[in-house]
């Protein structure tokens, strides 16, 4: 076999591992470092002409589409959870009455629930 006898195959299997777990681990980093730094939710002191036509001031909670943005208005402090359509969480955060938005890098159909309301977000 070899001429180093059974150290060197251990030796050998010792490495394969470690490289392998290397690699593992620098999967799982990159996997945990693309849901860590997520899209975050902005307050918007003045939003777009559009989407404030869309809004109805009676509402609690009203949300409109564009530009790769999704845009809230809340008429009071809520708590917003924002789910990809398989229902993996983006974002969970407690929002102030106003308008917000946030900037969605990927197109697709989304969840958001905002309270007590719950819409299907498509962009």
């Amino acid at each position: 076999m070899y001429a180093d006898g059974p150290q060197y195959l251990t030796y050998e299997f010792l490495k394969m591992t470690k490289r392998l777990l290397i690699a593992l681990m620098l999967g799982v980093m990159a996997t945990l470092g693309l849901y860590a730094a997520g899209p975050a939710w902005e307050h918007v002191q003045t939003p777009p002409a559009e989407i404030v036509e869309v809004i109805s001031p009676d509402s609690s909670a009203e949300i409109a589409v564009r530009d790769g943005y999704i845009y809230l208005y809340l008429s009071r402090p809520t708590e917003v959870k924002l789910f990809s359509i398989l229902g993996q969480p983006i974002s969970t955060v407690q929002l102030s009455a106003g308008f917000h938005r946030i900037r969605m890098s990927a197109r697709g159909i989304y969840l958001l629930r905002a309270g007590n309301t719950t819409r299907r977000v498509t962009l």
